[in-house]
């Protein structure tokens, strides 16, 4: 019992952790256009690279949470 309730945890962790990388990605890129703009450092292409690029690599950390997720409600029965 005490390995399936370990099981639980690393797993609830690791779905967290996930949680935890996306909400950095999206801070960093938002403070990076926030600190562009009050320099009034802008070119849009630049600007453009940069948000779809934390877009891509939080859609891409998404579909990984969701995947754990998915097998984490198959392996607790959720």
């Amino acid at each position: 019992m005490e390995s399936d309730c370990e099981l639980l945890l690393e797993d609830a962790r690791s779905i967290l952790d996930g949680l935890w990388r996306m909400a950095r990605l999206a801070q960093d890129a938002t403070d990076s256009l926030d600190g562009r703009i009050e320099d009034e450092d802008l070119d849009r292409m630049m600007e453009a690279v940069e948000v779809r690029e934390a877009l891509e690599r939080v859609q891409n950390l998404s579909l990984e949470v969701s995947e754990e997720l998915d097998a984490y409600q198959t392996r607790h029965g959720g």
